[in-house]
């Protein structure tokens, strides 16, 4: 074989491995760049959703544990009972309509999370999907018919967000961003506004069989009540805001001498 020969098969070689060498490389920057890229993708996802859940943590978290307090005491401390039971009509008045409140202000917080969580692709982030679970728990609770037949309360899940729509309102000079009536704004509307009152109407009557429950009106309420916790265990774990020997579930009786009202203000 002449050297010239020789030398062309050694080129062609040498080429051969070279553009080997270089499709090899470009494909596995190729990958890398794509791993880079889903990665980022994942962090930023991971961040937006920590993101919103710490933006609505507070007003949540307060709603939750407002609502679970009154279910407490409407089921242990004969809330309904002592109030609607007192000769002053501004007492009675309060009763039914700061429970309806509570309800409402809970389930508006809910809907602002829910529209914030629908511009989201959530992937496999554990811990929001962990609070939407949770959330969802409460929501089933409200609509299920079948673990509770007799209990009031029953809200489904088209009417849980109704509810919380109307409780909303747009916040000035922030797109798409909304926040729930306060609680004078929502009992002018409940006594003048009968669109928005029929919304809570049936749920007002309920509030007047809590007098004298009958055999299985209170059992959706032990449930949301243990619900709740949860909801505000994920929101607050370490008890800063609520510390959790404040938060005693209906399933924990007091002990003799220990009263059973939690909210004081109620």
């Amino acid at each position: 074989m002449s050297t010239a020969v020789l030398v062309a098969l050694i080129s062609a070689v040498v080429a051969v491995c070279s553009a080997a060498f270089t499709a090899y490389t470009t494909a596995r920057s190729i990958r890398l760049q794509h791993t880079l890229i889903l990665n980022r993708t994942r962090l930023e996802r991971q961040q937006a959703g920590e993101d919103l859940i710490r933006q609505y943590r507070e007003p949540l978290l307060l709603a939750a544990f407002e609502l679970q307090a009154r279910i407490y005491n409407i089921v242990q401390g004969g809330f309904v009972a002592r109030h609607l039971g007192s000769s002053d009509p501004e007492e009675r008045h309060y009763a039914r309509a700061s429970t309806l409140y509570r309800l409402g202000d809970y389930l508006g917080w809910i809907e602002v999370l829910r529209r914030g969580l629908q511009f989201l692709d959530l992937g496999e982030e554990e811990r929001t999907h962990e609070l939407v679970e949770r959330l969802d728990v409460v929501s089933h609770t409200f609509s299920n018919t079948e673990w509770f037949p007799m209990s009031v309360f029953r809200i489904f899940r088209d009417e849980q967000r109704a509810l919380g729509e109307i409780m909303l309102e747009p916040i000035e000079s922030e797109l798409r961003r909304y926040q729930c009536i306060g609680y004078a704004t929502f009992v002018q509307r409940l006594d003048e506004d009968p669109g928005f009152a029929r919304w809570f109407e049936r749920l007002g009557t309920e509030i007047d069989k809590l007098s004298d429950p009958a055999p299985g009106q209170l059992d959706r309420l032990i449930k949301l009540d243990h619900a709740l916790i949860n909801v505000i265990h994920f929101l607050d774990p370490e008890g800063l805001r609520f510390p959790k020997a404040h938060i005693t579930p209906l399933d924990s009786l007091p002990r003799s001498g220990e009263s059973s009202v939690r909210d004081s203000a109620e």
